[in-house]
């Protein structure tokens, strides 16, 4: 943990260990250029994994989730962008689930809790995103983005 305390700010940060990353360009990147404006958005596709919180998405649309909060990982052997979710991109369907599909391939399908406006739980959130390791697993046997069960 690193702690900046200058005259009137104080700033925080608490570093967390990368368990995983994955960052590459978007295979249909070169399409983009029809739709300039949208290139930055969509420039590099991305998945991170710290011992609490997983990011994934493209650079400026990206999706970040506390570990604790998602419910069930489950890997997808394939899936195809154009036949499972009308495009690539960010998709939705309408089962209301969003789709981070970047590529045709494997990936995961992740339930995270949900609160209403209340604070009582409601129905998960259903996302599925590409990931090249969508099966792997921690060495107690849990999946990679369900929480240890060291830390239960």
């Amino acid at each position: 943990m690193l702690i900046n305390n200058s005259s009137k700010n104080i700033t925080i940060h608490i570093m967390s260990s990368i368990i995983y990353h994955e960052n590459y360009p978007p295979p249909w990147r070169p399409l983009l250029i029809i739709v300039f404006p949208l290139l930055p958005i969509f420039w590099t596709y991305q998945i991170t994994i710290t011992d609490t919180t997983l990011t994934f998405g493209y650079s400026y649309a990206s999706t970040t989730i506390n570990l604790h909060d998602i419910i069930s990982a489950t890997p997808i052997d394939h899936v195809n962008g154009l036949r499972n979710w009308g495009g690539w991109g960010i998709r939705y369907n309408l089962r209301g689930e969003t789709g981070y599909i970047c590529k045709n391939g494997s990936a995961v399908k992740i339930a995270v809790k949900m609160k209403d406006r209340n604070g009582g739980e409601c129905a998960p959130k259903i996302y599925v995103f590409n990931c090249d390791e969508a099966s792997r697993r921690r060495d107690d046997n849990t999946h990679l983005l369900l929480p240890s069960k060291d830390l239960n």
